[in-house]
């Protein structure tokens, strides 16, 4: 007779083993969980050493267009020097500039390989880093004891965007392309476009008149009274496109245009264009052209005459990287540089201008007297804002002149452009090539940094 546990017992003998299979399969799950937990982990494990040896590429990166920004801003000497130095100064022929920093032969050490297919400063900058398989250091080494699985390098190459013909011009761009090496094959890039023009001086007519702030009071102007006084925006370099032979303030348009009424063929086409500026529109039917950024406001003007001032100065300095010799005069009268010795010459106060060549900028009243002068490059009246000529005589200006009045503080004010004295031909025409070199300074300009 079966009692009543064997009879529940035999009820249930079809559910033998379901607590054993219940088991095994939590405990899949929770392997599953665990393993899916450890996997996450260590690929998080993984990801983070990745983030940090990339964040260290790209430190590397940057580190290569300071180290190439301190050489072009005349830092670091050549090693070896191509000339021994003087004592307490440094030669021409040992400070860089955009020509030796593309030229192959100057940038590069003698030993570098001929393939490179590009500069790399590597006279100015220690490579040191020669990876296997190779006989030629392809690297800056940046710490210490330098190795590609824990350490940090980079390398840089400089390429000409506007490919110039070194041997007949200057170059004026430069792209630096730096390479950064992390640990464990991370690698950035990183590209920044270099100006040689150290004030940002760009040039929108043969001559330019900045008028004054209230877009009311009209400037004076005489652009003389003989055919033979001619503005011209053709360029006498024959490289770029014809500029307007004048450029003004749209209030000014009537002024102006009432001022070469009675003297045709004196401007070349087209006569005039209009400077952009916001709080003064250009009238309808005329054309306008960016406004340089130190003749926008009166505050950026002011601020333009420091920093000309500091850079002058800095290119009085012995040893200074200076493509031309910077001089700051409280006046002068005679010459402001040469042909053969352009200048960037600072007058604090009145300038009687004989000739020369460079950069000229003049802060009381420019006065041209006589015959000449001639002068090839820029000449900015900034300040006084009066341009006067007195007495006859020929002259020829190849390059432009630009006349802004401005006080200590307040607005623009209005200038006068006096061209009335005497007889003689005369000839103001714009000039890239005399632009260039006279704009060309040390303090290579960044236009713009950008990741690959």
């Amino acid at each position: 007779m079966q009692t009543a546990v064997s009879q529940y017992r035999e009820n249930r003998r079809d559910e033998r083993g379901a607590a054993l299979i219940t088991t095994l399969l939590i405990s899949v799950l929770l392997l599953t969980a665990g393993g899916t937990l450890i996997l996450t982990t260590s690929m998080s494990a993984i990801s983070t050493v990745d983030t940090a040896a990339e964040m260290q590429a790209y430190y590397g990166a940057e580190a290569g267009l300071q180290a190439t920004l301190s050489v072009m801003r005349g830092n670091v000497l050549p090693n070896p020097l191509f000339v021994a130095n003087p004592v307490g100064g440094v030669a021409p022929e040992n400070k860089i500039d955009f020509t030796k920093a593309l030229d192959p032969a100057k940038s590069n050490l003698a030993g570098d390989p001929s393939t490179l297919g590009s500069t790399r400063l590597s006279r100015w900058l220690t490579y040191n880093f020669i990876p296997s398989g190779s006989s030629d250091a392809d690297r800056v080494g940046i710490s210490p004891g330098y190795n590609p699985f824990t350490g940090v390098a980079y390398s840089v190459k400089l390429v000409d965007p506007d490919g110039t013909n070194l041997a007949t011009a200057k170059p004026v761009r430069i792209i630096v392309t730096s390479t950064g090496y992390g640990p464990r094959g991370a690698r950035k890039t990183l590209s920044m476009l270099l100006h040689a023009n150290g004030l940002d001086i760009d040039v929108p007519a043969a001559l330019v008149l900045r008028g004054h702030d209230d877009a009311t009071t009209n400037l004076t102007i005489d652009l003389g009274n003989s055919a033979a006084k001619t503005y011209s925006g053709v360029d006498n370099a024959g490289v770029q496109a014809t500029k307007p032979a004048l450029a003004i303030s749209g209030h000014d348009v009537a002024t102006v245009q009432a001022a070469y009424a009675g003297k045709p063929g004196s401007l070349s086409n087209p006569k005039f264009d209009v400077l952009d500026l916001p709080n003064d529109p250009a009238p309808a039917g005329t054309t306008t052209v960016p406004t340089p950024w130190f003749l926008k406001t009166a505050d950026n003007a002011r601020a333009f005459l420091a920093q000309a001032e500091t850079l002058a100065n800095s290119c009085a300095a012995p040893g200074s990287p200076c493509p031309k010799r910077g001089v700051v005069l409280n006046s002068l009268n005679g010459a402001a540089g040469t042909a053969a010795a352009p200048q960037f010459t600072i007058v604090k106060g009145d300038c009687s201008l004989d000739g020369g060549a460079g950069l000229l900028i003049v802060e009381g009243t420019l006065y041209f007297n006589g015959p000449g002068p001639n002068f090839d490059g820029i000449i900015l009246v900034l300040g006084q804002g009066r341009l006067l000529k007195q007495g006859g005589g020929n002259r020829d200006i190849f390059g432009s002149i630009m006349v802004a009045r401005f006080g200590a503080t307040g607005g623009f004010l209005d200038p006068t452009f006096d061209y009335n004295g005497g007889g003689g031909s005369s000839n103001l025409q714009y000039d890239s090539k005399n632009s260039l070199d006279a704009v060309t300074m040390p303090g290579a300009v960044v236009l713009g940094i950008a990741e690959k």
